[in-house]
């Protein structure tokens, strides 16, 4: 059996789908296909604790997407998708019984930050003024631009504020957050906060704090669930005359004459594409689709040494009578109602420590981010109730056991992961947890494959896998060396989150090499 399509895109993630929906504004009729029984890959909510109680397996946080053109280009609200913004943003527990919080109002912010450090307070709302309010658009531009050759990048970011940015990518990330304060628990909020986006104190990693402090008072939370982003651009799809298909596995690219052509499934069903087929697959895994010979010995290299993060994440979901109430909140009240919470860790050594504990394949001290949606979106569990998780750093193979380990002490690591909790929250016990459910970075490959080693941003983050590095040199423009085969993964620029950044940006690859009429103005290239 034969269908066939304008365009055909490889992977049902959020990238893809923005990808497809943008096409099919353009007046293309696109066929999405998915390997898994369910469209969304990293947008996954699901009821594995009790029924009505709902749990983001992966994306959680969106973070600055109200300031992305996809909401407003694709009419999201029509089709369902909504977010909501807490006031509390950010916090951070300390087992001293210490805490501070970072909301949307910076005056706020910075009185939380005076009980830790008033120096630190007022660097925090320089910062701010500057990164937030000073950069904030231009770095979102940045993102839904095809990334620059270095050069490039120089010459348009060549005025003050300009400079200054480009100089954090001589930095490690603790050299970034180092400069700034002196606090040794405010710096421990910054490096925990990188961590969680699979960042190591690695050189050049230091270019993400000027992106990350812009947004990091504007997280939302997507309302009903993660799983509604997907959903909604499905509609957006479908309205356009486009399919998407689930248990739908790719095993082939077809080429001919070094022009791409379709592809082949799993159950030798043949789709046909006419004018183009992007792959949301990571890019390992599209060379292999396509063949190696067509990539040449230098790509093909790159694909096979491409690097996966080197820590995963481990998550405790719980469902619970009543919320968690943290002994911090003594000293901080606003604590209890924030959004994203880190816990685990008092100083840089205890980090360092982690790290070197999973890069030895053992369960580390536990620490990293969690809090209860609930709080924020009654849908999440049924009246009178909670949910609530803890996403703390992890390896992805135990050693000796490989991931498959994982299984072996699940229930052992589960009971863990609540003990430690309940060091911070004393209600983290078998009175108010109805149910609970440990996803462990073995779950995360096996419901998501795309996420090699548990790599949940699609690739590590490292200086040759940055920007125009990503994946690399040759195709970060999107474009591949076959004619009509597109990348528009997160293994391409910007990487991994929600931002629906790398779909945008091939959209625009595809629109302009093949010279289709886009429905929408696309973001220009900013300069500082």
């Amino acid at each position: 059996m034969t269908e066939r399509f304008d365009g055909v895109l490889i992977g049902g993630g959020h990238n893809s789908l923005v990808c497809a929906a943008y096409m099919a504004k353009a007046g293309k009729k696109v066929a999405v296909l998915e390997q898994s029984p369910v469209i969304g890959g990293g947008c996954s909510t699901r009821e594995v604790t009790l029924p009505g109680f709902k749990h983001n397996m992966h994306s959680n946080y969106y973070v600055g997407l109200d300031r992305s053109p996809i909401i407003r280009d694709l009419s999201l609200d029509e089709y369902g998708f909504s977010m909501v913004f807490p006031e509390q943003q950010q916090g951070c527990i300390f087992r001293d019984g210490t805490a501070f919080t970072i909301h949307r109002d910076v005056e706020r912010t910075v009185k939380s930050l005076e009980k830790i450090n008033k120096k630190d307070a007022k660097t925090y709302k320089e910062l701010h003024v500057k990164f937030t309010e000073g950069m904030l658009d231009i770095i979102t531009s940045f993102m839904y631009c095809a990334p620059l050759p270095p050069e490039e990048m120089k010459a348009r970011f060549s005025g003050p504020l300009g400079k200054e940015f480009l100089s954090y990518n001589n930095l490690s990330m603790y050299d970034a957050v180092d400069q700034h304060f002196e606090d040794e628990r405010i710096r421990v909020l910054f490096k925990l906060f990188l961590g969680s986006f699979t960042l190591e104190n690695t050189p050049t990693t230091g270019i993400f704090f000027p992106r990350i402090f812009s947004r990091i008072a504007n997280f939302a939370l997507p309302v009903g669930g993660s799983a509604n982003f997907t959903r909604a651009l499905e509609r957006v799809v479908i309205r356009g005359g486009g399919k998407t298909f689930t248990n739908a596995e790719v095993k082939e690219i077809s080429v001919e004459d070094h022009e791409a052509r379709g592809v082949i499934l799993a159950d030798n069903t043949k789709i046909e594409a006419s004018e183009f087929v992007a792959s949301g697959v990571n890019w390992p895994l599209t060379v292999r689709l396509a063949g190696e010979d067509y990539f040449g010995a230098e790509l093909s290299k790159a694909a096979i040494e491409f690097k996966w993060a080197s820590h995963a994440l481990c998550t405790i979901h719980l469902a619970l009578k009543e919320a968690p109430k943290f002994t911090a909140s003594k000293f901080e009240p606003d604590i209890e109602k924030t959004f994203n919470i880190f816990w685990g860790a008092d100083t840089t050594e205890e980090i360092d420590e982690c790290f070197d504990q999973i890069h030895e394949g053992k369960l580390p001290r536990l620490m990293g981010n969690g809090g209860s949606n609930s709080h924020f979106d009654p849908t999440y569990s049924p009246d009178g109730t909670h949910v609530g998780y803890w996403w703390p750093f992890a390896p992805f193979e135990l050693k000796d056991e490989g991931s498959k380990g994982w299984e072996t002490h699940r229930e052992e690591y589960t009971e863990h992961f609540i003990n430690e909790w309940g060091k911070y929250s004393p209600n983290i016990n078998s009175d108010n947890i109805m149910a609970k459910f440990l996803y462990t970075p073995h779950d995360i490959v096996q419901q998501n494959p795309n996420m090699v080693q548990a790599s949940h941003h699609i690739g590590a983050y490292i200086p040759e896998q940055l920007g125009y590095n990503r994946p690399h040199p040759k195709v970060s423009n999107f474009r591949t060396p076959i004619k009509k085969l597109f990348l528009c993964g997160s293994s391409s620029h910007v990487g991994g989150a929600v931002t629906g950044a790398p779909g945008y940006n091939c959209a625009n690859a595809i629109t302009d090499e093949l010279d289709i009429e886009k429905q929408w103005t696309p973001v220009i290239t900013p300069e500082m």
